[in-house]
C-alpha cells in the first residue's frame, strides 16, 4: 500500500508539475511581452527563467541536505520566486483587483506545484533522517515560547548543533531549574521532602515541561538516582586520577635513575682516558732515566782516560744528567699517586655505577609489579563495579515488582549505601544529599534503612522482608 500509494503520489505530482510548467510558462511568457515590456522572445526566456530557478532551488535544497551541508537560503528563495510567479501569472490577464476570479486560476497552479514539491521533500527527509528535517525550529514554538525558542535556536547557532540535541539540553535545564525552584518552595512552606503534601505539588510545577504525573511524581527518586551515579562517576575519576599521578612519578624516578646511571659511565670513561696518559708519562720517565745512565758511562770511561779539561766538563754534564733523572723520577712518582688516586676514584665510581644499575633494575622490576597489581587492582574495582551495579539493577528492578512507595524506595537507597560503607560512618549530609532530602528527613530515613537491615534486608540476594512478609 507504501508503494502504491508513493507511486500515485509521484504520477500525480508530475502530471501537475507539466500542467503547472506549460500553464505558466504561457502566463510568462505573455505577461512578460504585454505587462513588464519585454520582447517576445526576451519573455518567453523570462518565464523559462523563472520557473526552472524555482525548481532549482528546490532541488539544490534537496542535494544539500542529503550532503549535510544545508543552506537555509536557498528553500526561502524558492518560496519568494514561488510567489512572485503567482503574481506574474495572475496579473498575466489584467489588474488583479478587478479580475480576482482570473487571478486565483492562473495563480493556482504554481502554488499546487510547490505545495507538491515540499510534500516530496517532507518525505525524503524524513525517509532519509536527514538534517533538514532535525536542524530547523518548528514555526509553531516561535509562536508559543519565543523566549525560550531564541535561547534555543541561539544554542543551535553558537554550539552548532541540531534542533533535537539543543530542546533536551534546554528540556533538562528547565526540569533541573524548576526541581529546584520545587525544593526551595517546600522548604519555605515547611513541609517535608517526599510527604503527599510536598509531592502534590510537584504535577503543576513540572506541567510546562510536558511530564505527566507520574513522571512528576517519580522525579525525586530519578533526581536521587542521577546524584548517586554522579557520585560514583567523581570517585571513578578521583581514583583514575591517583593511579595517573603514580604512574607519572615513577615514570619521573625512572628517568632520574637513567641520568644517573648515564652520568657514571661518563665519569669511569674519564677516568680510564686520564689512566692512559699517566701510562704515557711513565713512558717517558723511563726514557730519561735510560739516557741518564748512557751519558754516566760514558762520563766513567773518559774520566779513566784522561785526566783533562774535556773529563771535567763530561762529569759536569753527567752530575747534570743525574739532577735530571732525580727530577724526572721524582715527577713519575707524583704521576703513579696521582694515577693510583684516579685509579681508586675510578673503581668507586665504576661500583656506584653498577650499584646505580643495580637500582635501577630493581626499580624497574618493582614498577613491573605494581603495574601488575595495579591492573589487578582496576580489574578487580571493575567487577566489584558490575556486582554493584547488578545488585542495584535486581535492587530496583525487585522495588518496581514490589509496587513501593516513594518512601520504601529511599529507605532502601539509604540501606545499600549503609551495606556499602562496610560499617564507615555515613553522615546525615550524605544520606540527605543521596536521596534528595533534608538531613532530618534523612535521619528518619536512616532509623528505618536500620531497622531494614536488622530485618534481614540484603540486595545481594534479593530478600527484602517486607515484601517477603507481603
Amino acid at each position: 500500500m507504501k508503494v502504491l500509494l508513493g507511486v500515485a503520489g509521484v504520477v500525480g505530482g508530475l502530471v501537475v508539475g507539466a500542467a503547472g510548467f506549460y500553464l505558466s510558462f504561457g502566463n510568462l511568457s505573455t505577461a512578460g511581452h504585454t505587462v513588464f515590456g519585454f520582447s517576445e522572445d526576451d519573455g518567453k526566456i523570462f518565464a523559462v527563467g523563472v520557473d526552472v530557478a524555482i525548481l532549482t532551488c528546490l532541488v539544490l535544497d534537496l542535494f544539500m541536505a542529503c550532503l549535510r551541508a544545508s543552506w537555509p537560503f536557498l528553500r526561502p528563495l524558492a518560496h519568494g520566486l514561488t510567489a512572485a510567479s503567482i503574481y506574474f501569472n495572475a496579473a498575466a490577464q489584467g489588474s488583479i483587483l478587478e479580475n480576482p476570479d482570473k487571478a486565483a486560476a492562473h495563480g493556482l497552479m504554481p502554488a499546487l506545484f510547490v505545495i507538491i514539491v515540499e510534500a516530496g521533500r517532507r518525505t525524503l527527509v524524513h525517509q532519509a533522517a536527514l538534517p533538514a528535517d532535525h536542524d530547523v525550529v518548528p514555526g509553531r514554538r516561535w509562536l508559543f515560547a519565543p523566549v525560550r525558542t531564541g535561547r534555543i535556536f541561539r544554542m543551535m547557532k553558537l554550539w552548532d548543533v541540531g534542533y533535537s540535541v539543543a530542546l533536551r539540553i534546554e528540556r533538562d535545564r528547565a526540569i533541573f531549574n524548576a526541581w529546584t525552584e520545587y525544593k526551595q518552595d517546600v522548604q519555605k512552606a515547611g513541609l517535608a521532602e517526599g510527604s503527599p503534601e510536598a509531592l502534590a505539588l510537584l504535577p503543576s510545577k513540572l506541567e510546562p515541561f510536558g511530564l505527566s504525573v507520574d513522571e512528576a511524581l517519580a522525579l525525586p527518586d530519578e533526581m536521587a538516582r542521577q546524584e548517586l551515579q554522579r557520585q560514583h562517576a567523581a570517585d571513578e575519576r578521583a581514583r583514575e586520577l591517583e593511579l595517573a599521578t603514580a604512574r607519572a612519578n615513577h615514570e619521573r624516578d625512572k628517568a632520574e635513575l637513567a641520568h644517573q646511571r648515564e652520568m657514571a659511565e661518563l665519569r669511569a670513561d674519564l677516568t680510564a682516558v686520564q689512566g692512559v696518559a699517566g701510562a704515557k708519562a711513565r713512558g717517558a720517565v723511563a726514557e730519561a732515566e735510560a739516557l741518564a745512565d748512557a751519558q754516566a758511562k760514558a762520563a766513567a770511561a773518559l774520566t779513566d782516560a784522561v785526566e783533562s779539561q774535556e773529563a771535567a766538563e763530561v762529569r759536569e754534564r753527567a752530575a747534570e744528567a743525574d739532577r735530571r733523572a732525580a727530577e724526572a723520577r721524582a715527577a713519575a712518582a707524583e704521576a703513579d699517586t696521582r694515577t693510583a688516586a684516579e685509579e681508586a676514584k675510578a673503581a668507586a665510581d665504576r661500583k656506584r655505577a653498577k650499584e646505580d644499575a643495580q637500582r635501577a633494575d630493581e626499580a624497574d622490576r618493582r614498577a613491573a609489579e605494581d603495574r601488575e597489581q595495579a591492573a589487578e587492582a582496576d580489574r578487580r574495582a571493575a567487577e566489584a563495579r558490575a556486582a554493584a551495579a547488578e545488585i542495584l539493577r535486581r535492587a530496583i528492578d525487585a522495588e518496581d515488582h514490589a509496587n513501593l512507595t516513594p518512601r520504601q524506595r529511599r529507605v532502601r537507597t539509604v540501606a545499600r549505601l549503609l551495606l556499602a560503607a562496610n560499617g564507615a560512618e555515613v553522615t546525615n549530609g550524605e544520606i540527605a544529599a543521596a536521596i534528595g532530602v533534608s538531613e532530618s528527613t534523612a535521619s528518619e530515613h536512616r532509623t528505618d534503612a536500620m531497622k531494614l537491615i536488622e530485618a534481614g534486608y540484603d540486595p545481594a540476594t534479593g530478600y527484602d522482608p517486607e515484601t517477603a512478609n507481603a
